[in-house]
């Protein structure tokens, strides 16, 4: 444990990631296997980037945010599995305090992005399926970089309220997390002082996610019930018209 002395109190200044498995004959093993599916992760999202840049047919919306996914996958993968990797292969296990708020920081940015962008995506192609007549002009270019703009901002403000709040606790305690990179709920439990604010922050960002959520799928399906019953009353009308014929 490496503490360092502040004042009354012994404060933590790195942790250690006990990562997925502490045995040493899997640990080869795991590095091969977690080494190729994100080489194959990186390449399967780097070919589509590409596909996207090169073929003028796929530069429309639900592409553009294909593609910001894509390097998003990117990012929130390489925040986590290189420091796995290289706990895998070495004896040193330790990450510094600073660098663990930063993973934190970067893995909650990224990866809330996505969740946003996924919303995003999904009100795309209502709006193409719903909507066609007005699709074009309601996802214009400004639209899309204006939804990708609003999800990258309220991950961030998420990401930096997470680590700022964490970042005003006290580890004086153990420093070692059962985990293989640095999240809040496990460095919750190394924490001396009260987590209660912070717990409170972490259920209020899941919370409002989820009642975005609902609200959005509440949303599109009273938009989308009309034009089903519309459809539905056509149907009906051309079963009795042909079945009246029949007669």
């Amino acid at each position: 444990m490496d503490l360092g002395a502040s004042g009354n109190d012994s404060l933590v200044t790195q942790f250690v990631l006990l990562g997925l498995t502490e045995t040493p004959a899997l640990q080869p093993i795991l590095f091969v296997v977690f080494l190729l599916a994100y080489v194959a992760t990186i390449g399967g999202n780097f070919s589509i980037l590409a596909a996207i840049f090169m073929e003028p047919k796929l530069h429309t919306p639900m592409y553009f945010f294909l593609g910001n996914l894509s390097l998003l996958d990117v990012g929130s993968i390489s925040v986590t599995v290189p420091a796995m990797l290289r706990h895998f292969i070495s004896h040193n296990k330790t990450i510094h305090y600073r660098a663990c708020l930063s993973q934190l920081f970067f893995f909650h940015l990224l990866a809330g992005t996505d969740c946003f962008l996924l919303t995003v995506m999904a009100y795309d192609r209502y709006l193409a399926i719903c909507q066609p007549l007005t699709y074009n002009t309601r996802m214009g270019w400004r639209m899309q970089k204006a939804l990708a703009g609003m999800s990258c901002v309220f991950s961030f403000t998420n990401a930096l309220t997470q680590t700022v709040a964490l970042s005003t606790l006290k580890f004086c305690g153990p420093n070692v997390i059962n985990h293989f990179y640095c999240d809040l709920p496990q460095l919750f439990q190394l924490s001396c002082s009260s987590t209660q604010l912070n717990e409170q922050l972490l259920f209020a960002a899941k919370g409002d996610s989820t009642e975005g959520e609902k609200k959005d799928t509440s949303w599109q399906q009273s938009e989308s019930g009309p034009v089903y019953a519309s459809i539905q009353k056509k149907e009906a009308l051309k079963f009795g018209k042909s079945s009246n014929a029949s007669i």
